[in-house]
């Protein structure tokens, strides 16, 4: 079975003949249907039934969740060798990989949930910003093989759908205590992530794993290694935290002035304002 994989996903393992550029023609035209898709998509459900939109969250939650089984078989067995050391640094929980678990989990909890809520103005802040950024930047999802490079580029634009669905259907929190609450959820992660960092060479020494790029180990991401340079992996992490909670609460402050109206009550101005 094991050498069956392999075979598979070593056919699999396709290059480009040029590995594609930052703003070249495939970076260009992706972004650009991916995005005009999205938003297309997005306003066609904004009115869409509670069921429906559980169902659309639901699903692209286990979408991400195939996909990341397809990427992380392939590094496996085709790229890393059938190492489990070296493809640890994959274990699914990245800032962008948590709609795997919070958009499923949302679809199930009830409307009136606060933990609902409060993921749902996650994966419209923290979630949408980190799809589009990567986007804004391509670094990470430009690859030299061509199926990681798809995965990504597919990953990042339905968590900007993802996003703009729970936006512009007015699901998302918008009162000032709605968006403390996405950013509890982010904290929490920010943790896990740290625990995980620790734990995963402890049990597989050797293994490269800095989930979120916050510390203990030194970020790949310009600015932070800088900043880890110069100070040490604390201060690199509460810089991380700060950094992307200010560009997730700009984006709640566009979501929140588009939001329908009656989706920003006076009462829930009230009650955010406590």
């Amino acid at each position: 079975m094991k050498d069956l994989l392999v075979k598979l996903f070593t056919s699999l393992a396709g290059e480009f003949s040029s590995a594609p550029q930052a703003w070249g023609p495939l970076h260009i035209a992706f972004f650009a249907i991916g995005l005009t898709a999205a938003i297309v998509f997005a306003v066609l459900l904004r009115k869409s039934s509670d069921k429906t939109f559980n169902r659309v969250l639901r699903s692209v939650g286990f979408v991400l969740l195939g996909m990341e089984v397809v990427k992380i078989s392939f590094y496996y067995f085709a790229i890393h060798n059938c190492s489990l050391v070296d493809t640890a640094y994959l274990f699914p929980f990245q800032l962008c990989s948590l709609p795997i678990y919070m958009a499923p989990i949302a679809s199930f909890l009830k409307k009136e949930s606060t933990v609902r809520k409060a993921m749902l103005t996650f994966m419209m802040t923290y979630t949408f910003m980190s799809g589009f950024s990567a986007f804004v930047n391509p670094s990470g999802i430009l690859m030299s093989h061509i199926l990681p490079t798809f995965h990504s580029l597919i990953w990042h634009m339905l968590l900007v759908f993802i996003g703009l669905m729970i936006a512009v259907s007015g699901r998302g929190g918008y009162t000032f205590r709605d968006f403390f609450r996405g950013f509890v959820c982010f904290i929490i992660c920010c943790n896990i992530a740290l625990f995980l960092n620790i734990l995963i060479p402890t049990l597989l020494p050797g293994a490269d794993v800095n989930m979120f790029y916050l510390g203990p180990n030194r970020s790949s991401l310009i600015v932070f290694n800088t900043i880890y340079d110069k100070w040490d992996w604390v201060v690199q992490m509460r810089m991380y935290e700060i950094a992307l909670t200010i560009g997730a609460f700009i984006v709640f402050v566009f979501a929140r002035l588009g939001a329908k109206p009656k989706k920003i009550s006076k009462k829930a101005k009230k009650k955010g304002s406590k």
